[in-house]
């Protein structure tokens, strides 16, 4: 599994020759770490986690995995459960629910007060949405389910468009590993570890040796038991497309799904998300997705939309290549040009001995 060094870095703004400093190895050994090529060593490790002020574990990505708390005021505010939105559209389209954690609600709240262009934020389960501000005609924050909460006269309209709520974007590139194997593209979830996948797996579908235990155990009659089977798989296939799923509804209640992704999603995101508002002017003209670069390529005009989605950890691992492309120096690129050369840490000063007591 390829670690995290490079998240790490990219969030601390480092380039990797700063980084091999702090390690106190040259810039291609640590590029060697970084890629996975070679086990980092645990001084070094040590030494990362301190620059980086993270620990060993997270550097590695083997930490435990991000869990949505629910109603737990002591968890991070991102992993905090609020509750749902509900987001109705001037054109009547189909509404968008969404569970969402405490700092989506917060960013939401405050961006709803803005004259912004598009309101962006990510829910618990994979989805980063822009939605068109101007396409709104009523946006409801609750924090209970809208099942029984809302607006009443559509309880039972409401499709909830967060299946899972499963925050760790570690467990989505599982998950598309997962995917890409069942449609046959070849073997990708031996590139992670084996339980972290036996977990994703139990959580996103059921075996056949658990089904044959619910029918035992009674919870499922087996006269139900293909009716359940094919429910439970549509409800597996829904969450596989939001690994590699963007999701575009237009204004004239019209939906496009692009199946298959092969750009840098975190490019077409940044156009709709508009971090340094109010001092910065609407992106102007058409909004690019080069889904398939040369291939497959389609401009949105931003008038005729009611939102787009992205799968999060996409996003996520796009960001982190973009913003490592401007953290290249010269002297990184000096570094690279002699691998037998070693940045030495300097040596600490030896202390003067401490006089006893009694000497002068």
């Amino acid at each position: 599994m390829v670690n995290r060094l490079k998240y790490h870095r990219v969030n601390n703004a480092k380039t990797q020759a700063e980084a091999a400093k702090a390690a106190g190895v040259t810039q291609p050994t640590y590029q060697r770490w970084e890629t996975d090529r070679v086990e980092v060593p645990k001084a070094a490790l040590a030494k990362l986690a301190k620059y980086f002020k993270a620990t060993p574990a997270e550097l590695l990505g083997t930490h435990p995995p991000l869990r949505a708390a629910f109603y737990d005021d002591s968890a991070p505010l991102d992993l905090q459960y609020y509750g749902e939105i509900a987001v109705h559209f001037m054109s009547g389209s189909e509404p968008l629910v969404l569970s969402i954690s405490e700092a989506a609600r917060i960013s939401a709240y405050s961006q709803l007060h803005e004259n912004r262009r598009f309101i962006t934020f990510k829910d618990l389960g994979n989805r980063s949405v822009a939605i068109r501000r101007e396409a709104i005609s009523e946006f409801y924050f609750s924090s209970e389910a809208y099942d029984w909460y809302g607006p009443e006269e559509e309880h039972d309209n409401y499709k909830l468009g967060t299946p899972i709520q499963m925050p760790d974007t570690r467990d989505w590139d599982v998950i598309e590993a997962i995917y890409d194997e069942e449609i046959g593209a070849g073997d990708f979830t031996s590139d992670y570890p084996k339980e972290q996948v036996e977990r994703v797996c139990k959580a996103i579908m059921i075996t056949e040796e658990q089904w044959d235990k619910l029918v035992t155990d009674g919870h499922v009659k087996l006269e139900e038991l293909e009716t359940e089977k094919a429910a439970r798989a549509a409800d597996t296939a829904e969450i596989l497309a939001l690994a590699h799923t963007v999701t575009i509804q237009f204004s004239n209640g019209k939906r496009r799904e692009i199946g298959y992704v092969d750009c840098n999603l975190f490019e077409c995101w940044e156009q709709l998300e508009d971090e340094h508002h109010p001092y910065s002017d609407p992106e102007p003209g058409l909004i690019r997705l080069p889904y398939e670069g040369y291939h497959q390529t389609v401009f949105l005009n931003p008038e005729a939309l009611d939102y787009v989605s992205f799968p999060t950890h996409k996003v996520e691992g796009g960001r982190v290549e973009s913003y490592d492309d401007g953290l290249t120096d010269e002297g990184e690129i000096e570094a690279a040009r002699d691998d037998a050369k070693t940045i030495k840490q300097p040596k600490a000063k030896k202390k003067p001995p401490t006089e006893k007591s009694g000497t002068k």
